[in-house]
């Protein structure tokens, strides 16, 4: 299913943080959304969720206006792995997962044994079947991203939102978290926005890119056209720079590492004790 947004203008109280953002995420493809911090990435995600209302603007997914569409029948198109992981209940890393089923779950009824196979089956497809019986607050916070990716994938959605997933992860788990990702968008058709901070995982990764700048969109298309020098600087600053390996991959490398202070103050002196 594809997402299209149209005109977005959201914030906080009279903070306007995106500003008339216009996109479109085809379905069956990985897009990334990059830019510095406080750039607007997570409000968009909050708005195309249904968390955030924005005060202008438009979000639809294949064609359906979220803002007329309950809770419920919105939970059964978009799934999100948030960036902040905490129950404030001890469930359990398997119990997690399960609640990604909710939709397909009567009102007051528990999950039976089909659901929990499902649920073990995408444990064990994430890699972190091991985890399933462990208490979900007790678990690293590399674990607890890989626990809410496979609750995300047990909700089934045909839309994925991924927002800053490999903030916890150690370098072999962002790969294969960005892998598995990209193999479920194209097996299963899942459309799929993931904010990333690592514009080389972009490269790697994603179909296509969205750059966004204080709360505007920089450039927005396939990932190979919009990612260069330019559009780049204009985002993340004049110190990065496209280089390729000895292999011939592109890759974003800083320009100059000559802004890097090499003397610090002296600190302050200690005040004498009395």
């Amino acid at each position: 299913m594809s997402v299209r947004v149209e005109g977005l203008t959201a914030g906080y109280g009279n903070v306007t943080v995106l500003h008339a953002v216009r996109l479109e995420i085809e379905s069956g493809r990985i897009c990334a959304l990059i830019g510095r911090n406080g750039s607007g990435k997570t409000t968009l995600m909050r708005c195309i969720n249904g968390f955030l209302k924005p005060s202008k603007g438009k979000i639809s997914v294949s064609g359906k206006d979220i803002s007329l569409l309950r809770r419920n029948d919105l939970a059964g198109l978009i799934s999100l792995v948030p960036q902040g992981n905490y129950s404030p209940f001890m469930f359990s890393s398997l119990e997690m997962v399960l609640m990604g089923g909710a939709t397909r779950v009567k009102p007051w009824a528990a999950p039976g044994a089909d659901e929990k196979s499902r649920a073990v089956a995408v444990c064990r497809a994430v890699g972190v079947a091991e985890l399933a019986d462990k208490p979900f607050n007790c678990l690293s916070g590399g674990q607890k991203q890989l626990i809410m990716l496979a609750r995300a994938l047990h909700q089934d959605a045909p839309v994925m939102l991924l927002d800053e997933p490999n903030s916890h992860l150690d370098f072999s788990n962002q790969h294969r978290m960005m892998g598995l990702m990209r193999r479920v968008v194209k097996e299963r058709g899942v459309t799929a926005l993931i904010t990333l901070h690592d514009p080389n995982l972009a490269l790697y990764y994603s179909d296509d890119v969205v750059l966004l700048k204080e709360g505007r969109v920089v450039a927005a298309g396939p990932t190979g056209e919009i990612m260069d020098d330019r559009h780049l600087a204009d985002t993340l600053g004049d110190n990065v720079k496209l280089d390729r390996t000895l292999s011939g991959e592109r890759v974003v490398v800083p320009r100059n590492v000559a802004d890097v202070p090499t003397e610090y103050p002296e600190p302050a002196p200690l005040s004498a004790n009395k």
